[in-house]
């Protein structure tokens, strides 16, 4: 019975190893794996901040009082979860889209998970341009119109 058991597990070992590979870097599966990861860990630090902000507005979309009056009173906690997004979760992202190298691998998969999150064909269609130019002067290779290259 543990030969049997042994060999399961040897035979399920290679599944559990695919399982965990992180995708290609640069698709628009590897921006969602790496965002929903970063974001995942950070919202799970934070639950109950989370929540109480959930429940400031209630189901009319009206601030409850009582939820403010609380929340006021977590004030250090407050900044200390923006602080803490702004510290941690922006540069973890930001180290995640400099592993794409330029802007021409980045902004297909940037493009893609725009539009499922729902962004219009032209909406895209103008905003693309805009990325790459931002990606170029981040990465200090944009060139000034008329500049020496």
């Amino acid at each position: 019975m543990k030969a049997r058991l042994a060999i399961l597990a040897l035979a399920l070992l290679p599944l559990t190893a695919c399982a965990t590979m992180e995708p290609k870097p640069c698709t628009q599966e590897w921006i969602d794996y790496k965002s929903d990861r970063i974001l995942r860990k950070f919202a799970s630090e934070n639950r109950s901040l989370i929540n109480d902000l959930r429940r400031l507005a209630d189901a009319d979309g009206d601030i409850s009082p009582l939820a403010a009056m609380s929340l006021m009173g977590k004030s250090a906690k407050i900044e200390l979860f923006a602080n803490s997004f702004n510290d941690i979760v922006l540069p973890e992202l930001d180290a995640a889209v400099a592993q794409c190298g330029t802007s021409e691998e980045f902004i297909p998969a940037f493009t893609g998970f725009l539009r499922k999150e729902g962004v219009s064909e032209a909406a895209l269609e103008w905003v693309a341009p805009i990325i790459g130019l931002m990606q170029d002067m981040r990465n200090g290779t944009a060139v000034a119109e008329g500049a020496p290259a």
